[in-house]
């Protein structure tokens, strides 16, 4: 089964790759991401997507980031991608135009869509407005669709 990989930038919690975007502790960006934004449980959100940040167990460093977006374009075949913020965009060489579905050869070959929304941690002003998160809800139902998959 093809699952959208959210892309996120680094885990301040931890360098395992598993913990990218988990949705514990309450407050983290995975929390904030599968609770108040897409308005999922827990378990339906680790069914529902791959996680990954570009980097793991450093401080952000841009060249770092495109490497690590390089071989996730590499790594995930068909599935769509979910990036999150304008850091991970620049990373992938594509606009932060929130609320978005992208494709194009910047994502690699087989053009698979990419959904971008603001970056879910607590200091991005973007989801202080209470449409936000529908509209993020309705950027994941699209890059579904797009994609050709059922939605979770």
């Amino acid at each position: 089964m093809i699952r959208p990989w959210l892309i996120g930038e680094s885990n301040p919690y931890g360098s395992d790759p598993r913990a990218a975007l988990y949705p514990s502790p309450s407050g983290s960006a995975g929390h904030r991401l599968c609770c108040s934004i897409l308005g999922m449980t827990a378990h339906g959100y680790l069914r529902a997507f791959e996680r990954r940040n570009l980097v793991v167990g450093a401080k952000w460093s841009a060249p770092a980031a495109r490497e690590a977006a390089a071989r996730i374009l590499e790594e995930r075949g068909d599935a769509p991608l979910v990036l999150l913020g304008a850091k991970v965009c620049a990373a992938f060489g594509v606009a932060f135009q929130p609320f978005s579905i992208v494709g194009g050869t910047s994502l690699g070959p087989t053009a698979v869509p990419a959904a971008v929304l603001p970056h879910p941690s607590g200091l991005s002003r973007a989801w202080n407005d209470p449409r936000s998160r529908h509209r993020a809800r309705e950027t994941i139902r699209d890059l579904y669709a797009v994609a050709g998959l059922l939605a979770p």
